[in-house]
């Protein structure tokens, strides 16, 4: 049987990275710790999200004139996987519009320093599963790589849990919110849909960082504040929905007008300065 929860908080944009960020480095540390699999990856990364953007809502302080609205969270996982193979269906919606993702997980994996599809099927399992993803979503349809925590630097973020907490070794420079990193599909497959690094498929860029590699957190903001795709209104996000996950995420703006959510989105760019080493400077 599908389980789901939804519920509401209110928030400012200033209040998304911090979350956004710590899950990616709870993610990494707990591959790190338990070697655990892309599904509860994927579980963990939903839920500590709506966990933290919830409590930040409570501790909301507007006297500094900040624009706050509602933000509503909703998480829907089905028994099992869905037919199409995609992990997670990511929505994002605003007075604007909205926007549909289609995400595939990997684990990078702490052990054989290898996605755990390394094989002739493997590859070609993904290929056809990105594929598929991008027929639907175009822009929109990603890989998600979860690096452990071993191979970034275990700062924390605001968020703290029992695995961010652990004692094991690093000596990474690399900001921990990669835990979670996104790659567009567009980087991975030509038009044709072949892999554009027939020999390496997904290429690093050295431990822990990936070629076009973006941290989780970074997307998220960048699709609120439309820096990444544009809005499209119901009737159109109607059309791409024939692909669906096993496990679907959804982010909603509501109670703002779409004059004041327009300014937010013109304004809130410096959301995406990197307090560490910019995520372009490994590229």
């Amino acid at each position: 049987m599908p389980t789901n929860f939804k519920f509401s908080s209110y928030i400012d944009i200033g209040s998304i990275p911090g979350p956004a960020k710590s899950v990616g480095a709870h993610v990494a540390a707990k591959l790190e710790l338990f070697n655990s699999d892309e599904r509860t990856l994927t579980d963990e990364l939903c839920d500590m999200l709506c966990i933290w953007l919830g409590k930040e809502g409570k501790f909301l302080d507007t006297s500094h004139g900040s624009q706050s609205f509602k933000f509503t969270l909703g998480k829907t996982t089905v028994s099992e996987e869905a037919f199409n193979g995609a992990d997670l269906e990511l929505i994002v919606s605003s007075p604007l519009g909205v926007k549909r993702c289609l995400i595939q997980a990997k684990v990078f994996d702490p052990n054989t320093q290898k996605l755990r599809c390394d094989s002739k099927t493997g590859w070609e399992n993904l290929r056809n599963q990105l594929l598929s993803a991008r027929n639907i979503v175009g822009e929109l349809a990603f890989l998600l790589i979860y690096v452990p925590g071993g191979l970034l630097n275990k700062k924390r973020y605001g968020f703290n849990t029992y695995e961010q907490g652990a004692d094991y070794e690093t000596s990474s420079s690399i900001p921990s919110y990669y835990g979670a990193t996104l790659i567009p599909v567009d980087k991975l497959l030509d038009p044709a849909g072949n892999w554009i690094d027939g020999q390496k498929k997904v290429s690093k860029l050295h431990s822990g960082r990936f070629k076009h590699g973006i941290a989780f957190w970074r997307v998220l903001i960048e699709l609120l504040i439309c820096r990444r795709s544009t809005w499209k209104n119901n009737k159109e996000a109607k059309l791409t929905d024939r692909m669906h996950a096993s496990r679907k995420l959804s982010l909603g703006v509501s109670e703002i007008s779409e004059k004041d959510w327009k300014t937010i989105q013109l304004i809130s760019g410096e959301l995406l300065t990197p307090e560490e080493e910019d995520d372009d400077s490994f590229e």
